[in-house]
């Protein structure tokens, strides 16, 4: 994979992307948090023009949320339009700033 953060990206904007934002779940907000998650923020991703998919990985107050675009302009419609409006849904159970980080790749395999 390709990281695109910081305009770093080539003239191409072909192919599927992945976002990844990282964060710390408040103390004791996790309940909050994956009901937060699972009513709003999963139904508002479902409804994004090119959003693939969505991995939440979990390790007591950490957090990996991993998002799968059809392509690059999809998803920085949603970075400019949209993650703010869940960013500010998701602040008062999250503990300091989200880290996101965007990357580029090609294919997409699973494993049979």
């Amino acid at each position: 994979m390709q990281n695109i953060n910081n305009n770093t990206i080539t003239k191409n904007n072909k192919g599927q992307i992945a976002r990844s934002v990282r964060f710390d779940i408040a103390a004791d907000k996790n309940e909050e948090f994956h009901t937060l998650f699972r009513n709003e923020v999963l139904p508002t991703l479902k409804k994004q023009d090119g959003f693939k998919d969505e991995l939440l990985l979990v390790k007591d107050q950490h957090v990996l949320a991993i998002s799968v675009w059809n392509d690059m302009d999809s998803a920085r419609k949603y970075e400019s339009a949209t993650y703010p409006q869940l960013d500010k849904t998701l602040r008062p159970v999250m503990s300091g700033k989200a880290t996101v980080e965007t990357f580029r790749y090609d294919s997409l395999s699973t494993i049979a």
